[in-house]
């Protein structure tokens, strides 16, 4: 676990050094400028320490810095910058009862030492004390509200407590200040995932036979690619409630993904004849409408998807396949660049881009776009064989 994001190792460098400094200065002032050159023998040794404490863990030789740093507090034994470096070299080697040691020592003389309480509760969280983890990390956000660190590892502890749905709240608000952190989308996935989990069980506890537990069974059921199961399940939804909300959308993308096309067409237009606006019901329908070639009729309903969902990209390359098949190029052209603005290697897109282009004379473009797709489809096939190789070269077992 890397914990030593909290300070720089050159800033607490810089700060040692004033603690050098004002150890020189305290001296000088007791026994007199005679014996100030005698005095700065010490902070001159503890900076040698300090440096070479400082290289250390550049190299990664945490064993080595902690026996630097140790040694560096037998001249200075309650610097608390040298005791958090210590803590944080322990904390690098899986030494939390140690470093959690080290940084209660700080914190009994100064108990908001800046950044302190959130590596205390990193040591917590590595000790499985999560309860002492959710207090180290919410004493560190008393005094500052925004310490990234702190929150994360809050959220991971309020999450193995059980406390879902709070680690849930500090982590949006997490990747709603970063969006590209990965960590934290991932915590994330886990406790939605594990969240619904829990409601899934209350529910069959609950109610056992009821239409909401057969829906609920028959989402996960879908979720897994049991299709056949799971249109039974949605059956029984249907016998024992024939308006449940939402059931007709739900068999018909089943029957989609089940690629039975008339079955899901047929759930689809019960599901529009309640709510006509419904997007996704639109989509599949006009997706299947399009692969029918019926795409005038198939028009207005991927019209109302991307109207809803304009990152929708797959919806814009079936809506411009329409356009172009009922002879309306510059319209075609428009929905087939807003694909490629959602994903620029979106291939199908592209090859489509190269006959329309070649139908209006653009010559240039067309070969572009041909080019594009053929590199595409090069490294897709490329990818199908290291996929390939590699298993294959897993052994059997």
């Amino acid at each position: 676990m890397t914990a030593c994001s909290a300070g720089s190792i050159t800033s607490s460098s810089q700060r040692l050094s004033v603690s050098a400094v004002s150890v020189v200065l305290f001296l000088a002032a007791i026994i007199g400028i005679a014996d100030l050159v005698q005095a700065q023998v010490i902070p001159a040794n503890l900076e040698g320490l300090l440096s070479r404490a400082i290289e250390l863990e550049k190299s990664k030789d945490y064993a080595g810095a902690e026996a630097v740093y140790k040694e560096a507090l037998v001249t200075s034994p309650d610097d608390p910058e040298i005791l958090k470096r210590l803590g944080l070299v322990c904390q690098e080697q899986g030494k939390y009862d140690e470093s959690t040691e080290v940084f209660q020592k700080i914190l009994k003389r100064a108990p908001v030492y800046p950044g302190v309480n959130s590596l205390l509760a990193i040591s917590y969280y590595g000790l499985n004390k999560f309860d002492k983890t959710i207090e180290a990390s919410q004493k560190e956000l008393t005094g500052n509200p925004k310490d990234k660190q702190a929150r994360y590892y809050l959220a991971l502890a309020l999450s193995a407590s059980g406390r879902l749905f709070e680690a849930i709240q500090q982590l949006e608000a997490l990747l709603s200040e970063n969006p590209q952190n990965l960590a934290v989308a991932y915590q994330l996935f886990v406790d939605y995932k594990a969240a619904a989990q829990k409601a899934g069980q209350r529910l069959a506890e609950m109610s056992p036979d009821s239409e909401f537990t057969h829906a609920m069974r028959a989402e996960v059921l879908a979720d897994n690619e049991r299709f056949d199961e799971a249109i039974m399940e949605f059956k029984e939804v249907c016998r024992k409630n024939p308006n449940f909300p939402g059931i007709h959308l739900a068999m018909g993308q089943v029957y989609w993904q089940r690629k039975d096309l008339e079955k899901s067409q047929q759930e689809l237009q019960l599901a529009l004849a309640e709510d006509p606006k419904q997007p996704l019901a639109n989509y599949y329908l006009g997706d299947i409408l399009v692969t029918n070639q019926e795409y005038s009729q198939a028009m207005p309903h991927l019209e109302i998807t991307v109207s809803v969902y304009p990152e929708l990209a797959r919806a814009y390359w079936l809506l411009g396949k329409c356009y172009a098949s009922t002879g309306e190029p510059q319209r075609a052209l428009h929905v087939f660049e807003k694909a490629l603005e959602q994903d620029p290697n979106y291939k199908e897109v592209h090859f489509q881009l190269h006959e329309l282009h070649a139908r209006l004379g653009n010559k240039e473009e067309s070969q572009k776009h041909l080019q594009i797709f053929e590199r595409l489809t090069r490294e897709d096939q490329n990818k199908d064989k290291e996929h390939l190789q590699e298993s294959l070269q897993k052994p059997n077992r």
